[in-house]
């Protein structure tokens, strides 16, 4: 019988989506979308190698992601810390263009109930593992289209997430 060696570790490789993230998990940010494309850098690594994610957070508008800003593991892991504000009837009941715009005034009621925390970027938090960058801190977040991108190297762009 033949060996499927060869299948399996092309099949190690894939695309991990926002929703699938978690603490600990390293995968390489790839620029994507009409941005990238006006950029030129459509289908090139963000970072020049792996980010470690570290968690999700609320990067405050104009400062550099810090460690520090981690809230939660995840989005379910903030559904459950901040069980009363998910439940009020101002996120419940709200009206939302879309999950982004919903998740967006979630993250804004945490920030102006708990006073250690400032209004900010919904944002996964993670750290270059490998490459030119390796040991920045940095982020992803929600933007005004209400989609996920990376502001790096003066641009703001789409991505995917490969393992």
């Amino acid at each position: 019988m033949k060996s499927f060696k060869h299948w399996e570790e092309t099949l190690n490789e894939g695309k991990v989506t926002i929703a699938k993230l978690k603490p600990g998990v390293t995968v390489t940010p790839m620029w994507k979308g009409r941005s990238a494309k006006n950029y030129g850098i459509s289908g090139m690594p963000v970072y020049g190698g792996k980010v470690k994610v570290l968690g999700v957070g609320i990067v405050p508008f104009g400062a550099k992601a810090d460690k520090k800003m981690v809230i939660g593991k995840d989005y379910k892991d903030l559904q459950t810390k901040y069980k009363d504000i998910w439940k009020s009837d101002e996120i419940q009941y709200g009206q939302y263009w879309n999950a982004q715009d919903k998740m967006k005034s979630f993250f804004s009621a945490i920030a102006q109930s708990d006073k250690k925390l400032k209004d900010g970027w919904v944002s996964w938090i993670w750290e270059v593992v490998d490459g030119p960058d390796k040991g920045l801190i940095h982020y992803c977040f929600i933007d005004s289209d209400d989609k996920w991108a990376i502001a790096f190297l003066n641009k703001s762009a789409e991505f995917e997430l490969i393992t």
